[in-house]
């Protein structure tokens, strides 16, 4: 039986098509089981418990020359960019977006106490388990009970997590729970301006947003140079084995499966369409040319 036949028998006949209907309806009790297969993979791909760009000293290397061993060094490396401008450990420290807690040992470390936040309950049971008796709130920033926390930290950290925040709620509820000689250190990237891909935001909006909410930059240090060799291996990965083993796929199905071929010929456009698009949002050029990866440490006036 052909390829396509088997494909419409599951749709024609009853006993199968009614498994269809079923698997659908139930998608949502099967999301946990997926989200919780894919943060074990994440965890196996990156045993640091990291989920950024990573920070490399060495900002001229060549993307052929990186290896996993090279990616693991960078995601520990850009922990500690963070966690060395921890100089309070006598007051906890706020992880708001924790994602899988990679921050978490490097803080422990220090002696600090760490207290993580993360609005994904996969997160959070992650967290929880390797890291207990760390407290999680397992909730949005904006969301946070601020009044059991007013005054409580000495230090706020967004890793990668700044560009989802709600600035005009957030930037008040940071006021409220940092203590009067407290810091925020935040490391993301900003869009120059208008143009390009839109994720994260504007670098002159959120500082006048500062401005407007009591918050002075301290201390600035642009490190796009040292995360584009990260970008530049994905760009890699993508442009010299992603895209010719795509070609290789549709080229085997125009033979093997001309009527499958056929019956995608009207999509692919569009599907090579989003594909480039998806691949210039990787691209370092692009990357550099619309945005600013920054660390920084905010205080308050």
């Amino acid at each position: 039986m052909s390829i396509l036949s088997k494909v419409i028998k599951r749709f024609v006949l009853p006993q199968h098509l009614y498994k269809v209907i079923q698997l659908q309806r139930n998608r949502k009790k099967k999301e946990r089981v997926y989200d919780d297969a894919q943060l074990k993979l994440y965890s196996q791909l990156l045993p640091k418990d990291f989920l950024h760009y990573g920070y490399f000293d060495n900002p001229d290397i060549n993307p052929h020359d990186i290896s996993i061993n090279h990616l693991y060094k960078a995601q520990e490396d850009y922990g500690w960019q963070i966690v060395n401008l921890v100089n309070d450990v006598q007051h906890p420290v706020l992880d708001i977006g924790c994602g899988m807690g990679g921050l978490i040992p490097l803080l422990h470390s220090k002696g600090a106490e760490v207290v993580a936040l993360t609005p994904d309950k996969n997160q959070v049971k992650h967290v929880r388990e390797k890291y207990a008796p760390v407290k999680v709130l397992d909730c949005r920033f904006e969301d946070m009970p601020v009044a059991n926390y007013t005054g409580y930290f000495g230090t706020l950290i967004t890793s990668e997590s700044l560009q989802y925040l709600q600035l005009d709620k957030a930037l008040p509820i940071m006021k409220q729970i940092l203590l009067p000689n407290g810091k925020w250190i935040a490391c993301d990237y900003f869009r120059k301006g208008e143009a390009g891909e839109k994720s994260g935001h504007n670098k002159e909006l959120f500082n006048r947003k500062l401005q407007a909410h009591g918050f002075t930059i301290t201390y600035e240090r642009d490190i796009t140079p040292n995360v584009l060799p990260t970008i530049a291996y994905v760009y890699m990965l993508a442009t010299q084995v992603g895209l010719p083993v795509k070609d290789f796929v549709l080229g085997k199905l125009q033979v093997k499966a001309p009527g499958i071929s056929y019956a995608l010929q009207e999509a692919l456009p569009e599907i090579e369409q989003k594909i480039d698009k998806n691949i210039d949002t990787i691209n370092p050029a692009l990357f550099a040319a619309n945005k600013q990866y920054v660390l920084m440490v905010i205080e308050q006036k």
